[in-house]
């Protein structure tokens, strides 16, 4: 939510320093009224401005202009750079940002030829609010940074504090919540009140920095802390925005109950303050709240009350900045009626004052230039910052549609996961439960039980492959799951597998090889290689000839070790080795003696290596045989 710390804030803030309960708005009004002394009346409307702008900023601008004017004709620059701030703050009170603009424009050439600091840096910051009011978070941000310089150099605190928690405000809305939670460790230390203002809007602004980071339960904490300073101070405004947040932070918990009674109240506060930035909000929550309850209706209608005041707002945007040209047309016509009206006095007054009138207008030529030029700047600056938005925006639609393809086939992997495992496991238990029944029954002879058991021991060793790559597979899906690399010796752990598979391959005559260079050691998660290097070499045992012969070797390559995994088998076609380690496709035929394989081994295999910064490819001729390899980083 975006909070206008200038004009509500620590204005309050200030007001709580200035006055006591008999020194208020009214009684020094009086004062004004009755004083005859022209910078006496000045001060006392710049001692109340602050409050005025607050209460009515229509009567502060209509005070302001008439003793700027005054202190105009007693040349007072410094009492007239401390008018025109007010008149700025008045306006942008009142959404008029163009005209809050020249009034600061005004003020800041003055300032800056006398080097007013503390005015300076109150414009710097007024500036950057009416940046942020348009959604230019960008310039909002750098003139924060500007405002903040002077506020060190006066070593002034509450405005310091103030930088701090506009510029987090400024970096939430610009996706960075890193910078927004450094900017309110900052302002922290420096606010000496436990329940204040200042704190409010440093917890809130935290809050919103850790929802966007998801740590939902610091911004619960952050957000609660805001509300029950907001409840003491009873300020409907920023009450409506906490139970907003907190309603958001419920909504994606999924708690949908608290979270429609949280968005509810925050509504009603917003209603009953006007605050059409919280309603946008409001309806935009509740919208969503109703539609994850089921109820389309009533979200329909609470998304097109959001959509209908969201446009209200932007339009009201539009109109700020079209009010720019509105206004130099104005300047335009005042400036033609004071030219006139010079020319019929210098008719009556003597020839020296003709120059010094020629000096006025050229000045006053000058200062409609320089706006004119300043404009144009910024509005090409505003120009190019939305360009860059719509850009970002197609880059994320982009991001949306990869995830959706992703999603896709991931859906489609799934579906011919359960397709293998209904056909694959079904069949080896149907042929085990119908030979025990033979057994219960009696009617299987001891000669034919003995024939069936080995072809029985293959079917339960390829059911369990089955299971143990599924389980593989499914883990390394969990969004827990991590990767765990460490120091150890691949030539050990091929030797591992060796003997693992001794069985089948003295069963197939098959010899096998460890050739891997002795003492290399990698750097990689070890029971991910370790279930490759069992898919490999069992691939290796399944599709070879008896008496065949496999050999695991190694080549250093840089900082990388290159394992081979080679056997004279029956080789793979040209066309499956295109489709091989393509995702979503499940490769699998029988082995030379009608082993049964389940389809997901090469798939997690190149998942794994993958994982590990790696790289998997093959290297077939069909009847000659294959090479299987892949790529690791080398250990230290």
């Amino acid at each position: 939510m975006k909070y206008n710390l200038i004009t509500i804030v620590f204005i309050l803030l200030n007001s709580t320093y200035l006055f006591s309960q008999e020194n208020n708005v009214d009684s020094i009004l009086k004062q004004y009224h009755k004083s005859k002394v022209d910078t006496t009346r000045i001060d006392l409307l710049i001692k109340i401005a602050d409050n005025l702008e607050d209460e009515n900023p229509e009567m502060a601008i209509n005070y302001a202009k008439k003793e700027l004017a005054v202190a105009q004709n007693l040349h007072d620059t410094h009492r007239e750079v401390l008018l025109d701030i007010p008149i700025a703050e008045s306006y942008a009170r009142l959404g008029k940002i163009a005209e809050s603009l020249t009034y600061l424009d005004s003020a800041y050439r003055k300032a800056a030829k006398f080097n007013y600091l503390p005015e300076l840096g109150r414009i710097e910051l007024n500036i950057g609010v009416a940046y942020a009011d348009v959604g230019n978070e960008k310039l909002a941000v750098e003139y924060y940074l500007l405002g903040l310089n002077y506020f060190k150099k006066l070593n002034d605190t509450l405005y310091i504090i103030q930088s701090y928690v506009d510029l987090s405000d400024a970096y939430y809305h610009k996706n960075n919540p890193d910078s927004a939670i450094y900017y309110t460790s900052l302002a922290k230390p420096l606010s000496l009140k436990k329940e204040n203002y200042e704190m409010s809007f440093i917890y809130i602004n935290e809050a919103e920095a850790f929802f966007e980071k998801k740590i939902f339960t610091l911004a619960k904490e952050d957000a609660l802390k805001s509300f029950d300073i907001n409840k003491k101070l009873k300020d409907l405004y920023l009450l409506s925005g906490d139970y907003l947040l907190l309603g958001k932070i419920e909504l994606t918990i999924g708690d949908l109950n608290d979270a429609k009674l949280l968005v509810y109240n925050g509504l009603d506060l917003a209603k009953k303050s006007n605050i059409r930035e919280n309603l946008v909000d409001a309806y935009d929550l509740m919208s969503k709240v109703l539609e994850k309850q089921n109820n389309p209706t009533e979200a329909l209608k609470f998304k097109n009350l959001y959509i209908a005041e969201k446009d209200s707002i932007l339009s009201t945007i539009n109109s700020n900045l079209s009010q720019a040209y509105e206004y130099e047309k104005k300047d335009e016509k005042l400036a033609e009626l004071k030219s006139e009206k010079l020319q019929e006095d210098v008719e009556l007054k003597k020839q020296r004052l003709i120059n010094v009138i020629t000096i006025l207008i050229l000045s006053l030529v000058v200062c409609i230039t320089t706006y004119v030029v300043f404009s144009r700047i910024k509005l090409k600056k505003a120009k190019q910052e939305i360009e860059n938005q719509n850009h970002e925006l197609k880059n994320r639609n982009e991001q949306i549609t990869l995830q959706a393809q992703n999603i896709e086939e991931l859906n489609n992997i799934k579906d011919r996961l359960f397709s293998i495992i209904s056909h694959d496991l079904r069949g080896p238990f149907n042929n085990l439960k119908g030979i025990l029944a033979l057994l219960v029954k009696g009617a299987l002879s001891k000669e034919r039980f003995e024939l069936i058991v080995p072809e029985l021991h293959k079917g339960v060793v390829s059911t369990f492959d089955l299971l143990e790559n599924l389980l593989h597979w499914s883990k390394s899906q969990l969004k827990g799951f991590t990767v765990t690399p460490r120091n150890f010796d691949i030539r050990m752990l091929a030797e591992v597998q060796i003997n693992l598979f001794e069985k089948q391959s003295s069963e197939k005559q098959i010899v096998i090889r460890n050739e891997i260079t002795k003492g290399i050691l990698v750097s990689a998660d070890k029971d991910m290689i370790d279930v490759v290097l069992r898919n490999l070499v069992g691939n290796a045992i399944k599709f070879c000839h008896p008496n065949g012969l496999i050999t695991i070797s190694s080549i250093v390559e840089d900082k990388h070790i290159k394992v081979n995994v080679t056997d004279n088998g029956v080789g793979i076609s040209e066309e499956n080795i295109k489709n091989i380690f393509k995702v979503g496709n499940v490769y699998t035929t029988l082995g030379t003696n009608k082993e049964k394989g389940t389809g997901l081994g090469l798939m997690l295999c190149k998942e794994f290596i993958e994982k590990n910064n790696g790289k998997i490819g093959v290297v077939s001729i069909e009847n000659e045989g294959s090479n299987f390899w892949f790529s690791l980083t080398i250990g230290s």
